[in-house]
């Protein structure tokens, strides 16, 4: 029988961290008190959750060019809060479906075949 290994993706463009930020946390929200991210002490979504929407109105006014220095330190900071939290979140799923990682698609990771 051949096995098809799957990689699971994780962005660097801040944008797709954040878009990928926002499907995390929704469905984590959505599960409530049944998601297995609750499990998470560090880059919990409890503590880096809100700051997707941080992060997304910091990304807009960069757009506008309405920012300054510390506000885009702020910007990097939050991107990199993100990140980690789609980290450890990756890691916790992939250890829960080790045997059937396509179920990280419904966490809104891409998987590549």
């Amino acid at each position: 029988m051949i096995v098809k290994e799957q990689r699971i993706l994780i962005p660097n463009d801040p944008e797709k961290i954040m878009d990928l930020g926002m499907k995390v946390y929704a469905r984590h929200c959505v599960m409530g008190h049944k998601s297995p991210l609750l499990a998470l002490r560090t880059n919990s979504w409890e503590d880096n959750g809100q700051e997707v929407n941080n992060a997304l109105r910091l990304h807009q006014l960069i757009q506008e060019k309405k920012l300054s220095q510390k506000y885009l330190r702020k910007y990097d900071e939050l991107i990199i809060k993100i990140k980690a939290s789609i980290q450890a979140s990756h890691d916790l799923l992939y250890e829960i479906y080790h045997d059937n990682p396509s179920e990280l698609g419904f966490w809104g990771f891409d998987i590549e075949k």
